[in-house]
């Protein structure tokens, strides 16, 4: 007895910085920011999971805007990750899901509200 298998899952991803990247595999609709464990390396832990359609960042923090449910786009939450707190290994290092509100105050509290969304996707992955 033979048994054959093939498995097909291309994954691709983009720079954010350091190791963060917006990455997905198979399908765009998978888009989800990740942190990989090393810069050339297949593995990668999730930090905000899909759909990811905009993502901004400094130095200290990442924004992003997501769809969690790709049947309502209407539905737009937002997220910070404090990277300094996540390199040190603190639990608080993702701020939200927020609405577009409270994500706004954060962004004036955290001192940061002049970070723009500069990696953009088709909201509609499909």
């Amino acid at each position: 007895m033979t048994l054959n298998s093939c498995w097909n899952n291309p994954s691709e991803s983009d720079l954010i910085i350091g190791n963060y990247y917006v990455g997905w595999n198979d399908l765009v609709a998978n888009r989800a920011i990740v942190e990989k464990t090393e810069k050339d390396s297949p593995y990668s832990s999730g930090i905000i999971s899909d759909y990811v359609f905009a993502v901004g960042h400094n130095s200290d923090f990442i924004i992003a805007k997501q769809h969690p449910y790709l049947n309502d786009l209407t539905v737009t939450k937002y997220f910070i990750i404090d990277i300094k707190k996540r390199e040190s290994g603190m639990n608080n290092s993702v701020i939200g899901p927020l609405e577009k509100e409270e994500f706004d105050k954060k962004r004036i509290e955290l001192n940061i509200s002049e970070l723009k969304f500069d990696q953009n996707y088709p909201e509609n992955p499909n």
